[in-house]
């Protein structure tokens, strides 16, 4: 029991904070205290490389240009050579819906033109860098292509696709899957009460290249060392939560969450902006909600449907709940 309370009394930081101005699409400042000393330096190096290695996204991975069978053959009527265009086109930040993992488009222009990543944008690929430039056509000319989507994560190089791929007269291109641009994480000291030694204080900031929030990375990373960390619990210790949770009776789940308001859960933007939008400002106002409920509410859709569940499953929660 000794040790349960000893175990029980370090400190760590009961939920990550944010300025709203120091959040965007892009960028996120992250703070989180406190740490017992060490912890936050652990913690802060673990994140940074589960986020620049491990967090899912999209790249183009593969080119049909009509008229050309390789790379090193260059398109007619096109300013650029072709390995110039493909090196431009491994920079377009582009994202797929859910329910879908590739996706393939076709693309025709007529020349004179400038190409640019908004013309491969469709109603199911999203490109949130339209105006990059791709390549410039001469008058006269036709440029067709096929490109295709796909999700993953980290980097694979083009001969790996190659190998993936049916199409021999496709290019194929390296993938850089990673959304995340840029992590940086500083420690700085913290008193808490009148303790001499001071705790830490945990400063994470996260560049993204758009097509995910910074919040909902950091979700990510967080989830994938829980993940991996958990086969090293013994399991009574694992399940001890879970046990707890069981053991709460509905209501008092219930009347728990009347006080949680939806700026004081780790939501993503996106999610946090729909229940706002949608007037769900509580947990316990959105656990009333059915799956039908929600979906059928504008701005919805399964990934957002998918994170209130694993939110609320963490308070031993559910969506259908009445008090």
């Amino acid at each position: 029991m000794a040790l349960k309370e000893i175990l029980e009394s370090i400190k760590h930081p009961h939920k990550v904070t944010f300025e709203s101005k120091d959040l965007t699409e892009t960028y996120g400042k992250f703070v989180a205290q406190p740490f017992e000393r060490g912890y936050a330096v652990t913690v802060g190096n673990a994140l940074r490389r589960v986020l620049l290695s491990s967090i899912p996204g999209y790249a183009i991975t593969a080119i049909k240009i009509n008229g050309v069978s390789n790379e090193f053959e260059n398109v007619a009527g096109m300013k650029e050579d072709t390995i110039v265009m493909i090196m431009h086109l491994k920079n377009v930040v582009v994202s797929l819906p859910d329910h879908l993992e590739t996706k393939t488009i076709h693309i025709k222009k007529e020349g004179p033109c400038t190409i640019t990543a908004g013309d491969f944008q469709d109603t199911e690929i999203k490109v949130h860098n339209p105006d990059y430039y791709i390549a410039t056509i001469a008058e006269g000319y036709t440029f067709e292509m096929d490109l295709q989507v796909e999700a993953g994560y980290s980097y694979v190089p083009a001969d790996v696709n190659q190998e993936l791929l049916e199409d021999i007269n496709a290019i194929t291109i390296d993938a850089i899957y990673s959304p995340i641009l840029n992590v940086k994480y500083s420690v700085e000291d913290v008193r808490v009460g009148q303790r001499i030694n001071y705790y830490g204080k945990l400063i994470l900031e996260i560049e993204t290249k758009g097509n995910i929030a910074p919040d909902k990375a950091l979700s990510l990373a967080a989830k994938l060392l829980r993940d991996n960390f958990s086969s090293f619990m013994l399991p009574e210790e694992s399940n001890s939560d879970d046990e707890r949770i069981e053991e709460m009776p509905k209501n008092s789940v219930f009347d728990s969450l009347k006080g949680k308001h939806i700026e004081e859960v780790e939501f993503s933007v996106r999610t946090a902006n729909f229940l706002m939008s949608s007037d769900l400002k509580t947990l316990d106002k959105v656990s009333e909600k059915t799956d039908a409920d929600l979906l059928r509410m504008q701005g919805a859709n399964e990934m957002i449907l998918e994170e209130i569940k694993e939110k609320l499953a963490e308070y031993g929660a559910h969506l259908g709940m009445r008090g």
